[in-house]
């Protein structure tokens, strides 16, 4: 009887272990979360076929620090990302701005990098806006589910949306929009990729300077949103973190 007790208990543990839920108990959570991101410039990106940025080599120090093994990235459009936030479970999202819109739909890990979301207008129409009700009765575009159109919207403005960046630029240079409600990183790199010289337009209006993080799901663990802050701490107060600020940003 002793005998066949303790043959039985390999197989007890492998079986065990092949229950769903069991290897996740004992295994690092960390490694059961499902990362996110976009094409955004200059902080997360893919480049040869593979994600690269400032947000992507800091999420790879992060794991580092924590002895958690590289992870699968997932790049995908922007609405896609931002639906899966707020229905999926176990979603880290990255880069996004925290805003007082956003505040209670994430937990928040951060900051990366500060931000700037601003109303855009072309020079020559001498726009002048000292806060958003001067905005009443102008058209604005924007892109659907991202900061700025989310201010506006709780605002109170209605918004043209456009499918990407360059057709809301495209929008505002025509001016078939009045001005175009957009990020400061966004709007710079679809200037670049658009050839378009930045003289053409100016910023009538910052509507906030927040800060980008990673947003994790609200059924993520407390304790585990922790592990990530700490993580991400320790490695703001290194050189390295300067270095990435230097490469990427500055």
């Amino acid at each position: 009887m002793m005998v066949t007790s303790l043959l039985a208990l390999p197989l007890l543990a492998c079986l065990l272990l092949a229950t769903p839920g069991f290897a996740h108990e004992t295994g690092d959570p960390a490694q059961g979360l499902t990362y996110l991101t976009e094409e955004f410039r200059p902080l997360n990106y893919t480049e040869n076929g593979k994600p690269t940025g400032m947000s992507v080599a800091l999420l790879k120090l992060i794991w580092k620090e924590l002895n958690v093994p590289e992870q699968p990235i997932q790049v995908m459009p922007w609405a896609r990302i931002y639906d899966s936030g707020q229905l999926d479970r176990h979603v880290v999202i990255f880069s996004m701005y925290r805003t007082r819109e956003r505040e209670e739909s994430f937990k928040w890990v951060g900051p990366i990098v500060k931000g700037k979301l601003s109303l855009y207008a072309l020079r020559s129409r001498h726009f002048k806006a000292d806060s958003i009700q001067d905005m009443a009765g102008r058209k604005i575009a924007s892109l659907r589910d991202t900061a700025p159109a989310t201010k506006l919207l709780g605002a109170g403005f209605p918004l043209i949306y456009a499918s990407r960046a360059e057709h809301a630029l495209q929008l505002l240079q025509s001016q078939r929009v009045d001005a175009l409600a957009m990020d400061a990183f966004r709007f710079r790199h679809t200037l670049a990729v658009t050839g378009i010289s930045p003289d053409e337009f100016e910023p009538i209006l910052v509507l906030s300077e927040d800060s980008l993080y990673f947003a994790f799901s609200l059924d993520t663990s407390d304790e585990l949103v922790e592990r990530f802050q700490q993580a991400l701490d320790r490695i703001i107060l290194r050189p390295v973190y300067r270095n990435l600020m230097n490469f990427y940003i500055n």
